[in-house]
């Protein structure tokens, strides 16, 4: 049975090699979220928010 993330702030989490196939994640705030590895097949983002958080970026731009 498919996960269903759908609303959820889900900002810096780590799904890192999980198996998300038929994944909810519409509307959810999946900002700094870790997906290497995971399956994803089917997965559904729609209206998701996305990117990385502002510390993330300063981080990176140093």
């Amino acid at each position: 049975m498919p996960q269903d993330f759908s609303g959820q702030n889900l900002r810096g989490r780590s799904f890192k090699g999980q198996d998300l196939a038929g994944a909810n994640f519409s509307y959810a705030d999946i900002c700094s979220c870790d997906f290497r590895a995971a399956n994803l097949t089917e997965a559904n983002f729609s209206h998701a928010e996305a990117g990385l958080q502002p510390q993330w970026i300063f981080r990176l731009i140093l």
